[in-house]
């Protein structure tokens, strides 16, 4: 908005000056070079005002990108929590994190770490040792949704993301999907925990064979006596139940860290950058 009202000006400044051609005339050049006088002023102050107009912008955005790195920055450490929407002045910022490629390199880090620590995990002869993955945002990505809805600068609509599931057309995050067919071949059990209803499987499945995720071991969605649980306790509730099958939760990873605290979380803990939303 600044600039459109310093552009503004500056086509005013210019109205001006054409406005001082046609009064003085010729005659004016002849006699004083008023006209060449004032038409230097004028574009002295035409630059003046643009140079103005340039650095307010940059400095503007320049407060507005470090503003918005620190803001993610602590979203990402937990410091910001129940958070729900993202601030306005970022929405672009967040938009270009996600679409330009950082996005994607955080999440090779984060992937490659749990890799790393996966091939020096001994796995047992029990065929016992599991993966937790998430699946919105972890396994499957949503980032289609959420660029159609401000990149997490709207308040979300549970109905409209569930119109969104009901597609099956999430892609794979596709940094998880190269660590889950690894894990496969280390010999690790995969499991999807996911804050997905239970009435939610069969598009879920489908979308994730769609993705190319294959043979995993369990999909656990939330069933109808779990509604109103938040996710901590209904996540923790669910990796208890496979410890008490006998599972050994080698690692687990989720981009929000409702995926990640409580109880019964794993050894290893791996998590995906989102700046999008936040699940308590």
């Amino acid at each position: 908005r600044l600039l459109h009202a310093c552009v503004f000006i500056i086509v005013v400044l210019f109205l001006c000056r054409a406005y001082y051609k046609f009064h003085d005339g010729i005659a004016n050049v002849v006699k004083h070079g008023g006209y060449f006088k004032r038409g230097i002023e004028m574009e002295r102050l035409s630059l003046i005002v643009l140079l103005l107009a340039i650095s307010t912008v940059t400095v503007n955005a320049y407060s507005r990108k470090s503003y918005c790195r620190g803001w993610q920055y602590n979203v990402e450490v937990n410091n910001l929590q129940k958070w729900k929407v993202v601030p306005g002045s970022c929405e672009s910022f967040v938009a270009e994190y996600v679409n330009g490629g950082q996005y994607e390199a955080d999440c090779e880090v984060a992937v490659n770490s749990a890799f790393a620590y996966a091939e020096n995990v001994s796995v047992h002869a029990d065929k016992k040792d599991a993966w937790v993955l998430d699946v919105d945002d972890t396994s499957l990505s949503n980032v289609p949704y959420y660029a159609y809805h401000h990149f997490g600068a709207e308040a979300f609509d549970s109905d409209k993301f569930n119109e969104w599931v009901e597609k099956g057309e999430a892609p794979a995050r596709p940094a998880t999907l190269k660590l889950y067919n690894k894990l496969k071949r280390l010999g690790f059990n995969m499991f999807f925990l996911t804050g997905r209803d239970e009435n939610q499987r069969n598009v879920t499945i489908q979308n994730l064979l769609k993705a190319g995720y294959r043979d995993w071991t369990g999909l656990i969605l939330r069933q109808t006596w779990e509604q109103g649980m938040n996710a901590v306790a209904y996540k923790s509730l669910n990796r208890k139940a496979l410890e008490d099958e006998g599972f050994v939760i080698a690692g687990n990873m989720g981009d929000q860290w409702s995926d990640l605290t409580g109880y019964s979380v794993g050894t290893r803990l791996f998590k995906l950058p989102n700046p999008m939303y936040y699940i308590s």
